[in-house]
């Protein structure tokens, strides 16, 4: 009973990754073999701190991502904004890129997929993954969630490759005080 719960609930997560776009469906010859194989606790290894993100309030509206960047090499991570976080203009975006000629793209879709902003960005380098630092400006009205995408562009075809997307909220500017 135990290996067909363990079985149902690793079916379970790899649907839902494939629902969020963070992984591709298993073909059914694959589902249907799968096998569990019995581990003690004693030969698990801690695995340190999950690289996945806290659930936040913020809805995440982010589209099907069409390239998601490679997780065991990335050549785009987004350090900043945070998923989750609630912005103003401007914008800053922080991380690392190895990018072809140091230039990436960023573009800002609100909650139903029309661009709101986007512009591009330089790495310090292209070759290795280097810091970067891109400001961007928008303007909405009221508090609404968004979806950043931080991408390069194929030299190959311009396609969007090693897409990273942020899911965020956008927040309006404060309003002044009366004296």
């Amino acid at each position: 009973m135990r290996t067909g719960t363990l079985l149902a609930a690793s079916l379970l997560l790899m649907f839902a990754a494939v629902a969020c776009g963070k992984a591709e469906a298993p073909s059914p010859e694959a589902t249907a073999t799968a096998q569990l194989t019995p581990v003690s606790a004693a030969t698990v290894t801690p695995a340190g701190p999950s690289p996945t993100p806290a659930p936040t309030a913020v809805p995440n509206v982010c589209q099907a991502n069409p390239s998601p960047v490679n997780p065991a090499d990335p050549n785009i991570i987004v350090r900043s904004p945070e998923p989750g976080q609630v912005v103003r203009s401007p914008l800053v975006i922080t991380g690392l890129a190895r990018v072809f000629e140091a230039q990436f793209n960023v573009t800002l879709y609100g909650e139903l997929g029309g661009v709101i902003a986007e512009t591009t960005g330089m790495a310090e380098q292209g070759q290795e993954l280097s810091p970067f630092e891109v400001e961007m400006t928008f303007a909405v009205g009221r508090e609404q969630p968004a979806c950043l995408w931080v991408f390069a562009l194929s030299a190959e075809d311009s396609s969007r490759i090693d897409v990273v997307q942020v899911p965020i909220a956008l927040a309006p500017p404060p309003q002044p005080t009366p004296p």
